[in-house]
């Protein structure tokens, strides 16, 4: 797995490449990406076969420790790797050690180990048991095991400790990737930690930077859930930029978590490449759909989203938005969706991620296109009038 940008710049939006995948040495995907958000490794509410109509192109998947461990060891038995037990061969996966969905409980790391919480309980994790999942896995590039429970409010003990452990962790995490034969093509990341400290960031980055990843993932902003959606931009610009014209200018940045769409435009601007779609699917379980695209001049859709908890929308039998070629918006009115919402079907997140989906896949369509054309910030100004 390689990462080519062309941008010498460290804090600029950027258009890359990845390549050179193991399974698929003829994929190519373009950056800024979206991580397709999975649970078990599969897209939540839809079958392969509908997420097939959403897209036909291979997709880079969000694939969660938390939600997939219990089947280390079905797949441990049966010879195969995650991808192959999950039918998404087509398609690349990322393996991440939270879920960006689902608040991650803090408070539970012990010396050199995590606690990774799944349906069976709580789970601890230390390097040596993370890379026996990850060999059993095969996933096609990883974030190395690490200490996130940091956030806004931790003290400086804290995310000292943090970034100590994450290290040790880290090390222990490249000497297996180094050794195993299975993971020679696998691209390895590393989570640079620190809260909010800006000498925790450096010690952390000054421990990383010389590391042979592929790319960094900007970890321990937030604990995860769909409250970051909320968190400002303010509040994270000044240390993620830092963070940012520290390291490599050739690697590959990734950030996790439940971003709005004006706050991934702002660190698509600080040159951040990949993100993950845990808003689309948090949305949906809100009974909200993704209008943020809507063009108010063909479009009566003037908000960021549509909530259909809201009772005008009992006899408005337009499409979420005309404009859409989604499977939901050419088929199914806003009534039709209401009622679903009403009577608690479960077709209800089935259309509205559908529609969700789509859209987020649409979203980075333009971002890419408007960074090539260098109108990126024209476009950032249209989208954050619906915000």
């Amino acid at each position: 797995m390689k990462f080519f940008t062309n941008t010498v710049n460290s804090c600029t939006a950027r258009v890359g490449t990845l390549t050179d995948f193991e399974r698929a040495p003829t994929l190519c995907f373009e950056t800024p990406l979206p991580l397709i958000y999975t649970k078990g490794g599969v897209v939540p509410h839809l079958t392969n076969e509908v997420f097939e109509m959403i897209t036909t192109e291979p997709q880079f998947l969000s694939v969660s420790l938390p939600s997939t461990m219990l089947m280390s060891e079905a797949l441990k038995e049966i010879g195969i790797s995650f991808a192959e037990f999950v039918s998404m061969q087509k398609h690349i996966n990322f393996l991440s050690i939270t879920d960006p969905a689902d608040v991650t409980r803090s408070g539970f790391q012990k010396l050199d180990t995590i606690a990774v919480w799944s349906r069976g309980g709580r789970h601890i994790m230390s390097a040596d048991s993370y890379m026996d999942v990850v060999e059993i896995f095969k996933p096609d590039c990883y974030v190395a095991l690490c200490d996130g429970d940091t956030n806004m409010n931790s003290t400086r003990k804290r995310v000292k400790k943090a970034v100590s452990r994450s290290n040790t962790m880290f090390e222990q995490c490249l000497f297996r990737h180094s050794k195993s034969e299975s993971l020679k093509s696998t691209g390895l990341l590393a989570a640079v930690e620190g809260g909010y400290d800006v000498d925790a960031r450096l010690e952390s980055i000054d421990y990383l930077k010389d590391k042979p990843v592929i790319g960094y993932v900007i970890d321990g902003l937030h604990n995860n859930g769909p409250d970051v959606q909320n968190i400002s931009m303010e509040t994270i610009e000044e240390i993620v930029k830092q963070t940012i014209s520290l390291l490599p200018n050739e690697k590959l940045r990734v950030s996790m978590g439940c971003w709005n769409p004006l706050t991934v435009l702002n660190l698509i601007e600080l040159g951040v490449d990949i993100f993950d779609t845990s808003y689309p699917y948090v949305a949906a379980q809100n009974g909200e759909a993704l209008t943020f695209l809507c063009d108010h001049n063909t479009c009566n859709n003037v908000s960021r989203v549509i909530s259909f908890k809201e009772k005008r929308y009992k006899e408005d039998f337009s499409p979420i938005c005309s404009n859409c070629e989604c499977l939901t918006c050419k088929n199914h009115t806003r009534a039709y969706i209401h009622h679903l919402q009403n009577t608690k079907e479960l077709l209800l997140g089935i259309l509205l991620m559908i529609h969700n989906i789509h859209q987020y896949l649409e979203f980075f369509k333009v971002i890419r296109e408007n960074i090539k054309n260098g109108t990126l910030d024209k476009y950032k100004q249209k989208i954050a009038l619906k915000f």
